[in-house]
């Protein structure tokens, strides 16, 4: 399991991190994992003297905004990401009892194809326009 995954590197402005991600070994499938509290991915300030529908406008931005990351990510990077919002978030052992699944041994039929493993780590081409 790996913490804080950025694809971009290292550097502090990023736009592609997943909280967690699992890779399987044998596979090399990927899975992320993302806490998304409402806190740090929707809140919304400054909202007094605004229309209830001009706030309701800028929620759904904000919910927009968040969501064509996670889609520009699994289609850049080929990792889908489960994620937990602040209704998950309450339970904790929960949280961690779903991902710590994904850390479950799977058994392999079959040899690993070296394809999958060199496609891991090979640069990535830039994607195709809709």
């Amino acid at each position: 399991m790996i913490p804080e995954l950025r694809f971009e590197g290292r550097a502090k402005a990023h736009k592609y991190r997943l909280d967690f991600c699992i890779i399987d070994g044998s596979t090399m499938q990927k899975k992320g994992f993302e806490l998304s509290p409402w806190s740090s991915h929707g809140k919304l300030t400054a909202t007094k003297g605004k229309l209830q529908k001009d706030i309701n406008a800028e929620a759904s931005a904000n919910f927009d905004k968040e969501m064509a990351k996670h889609k520009a990510y699994f289609k850049k990077h080929g990792i889908f990401a489960s994620i937990f919002t602040d209704a998950d978030l309450i339970d904790m052992d929960k949280v961690w009892a779903y991902i710590a699944d994904f850390l479950e041994p799977k058994e392999v039929m079959a040899q690993m194809n070296l394809h999958l493993r060199n496609n891991f780590f090979k640069n990535k081409k830039k994607p195709r326009k809709p």
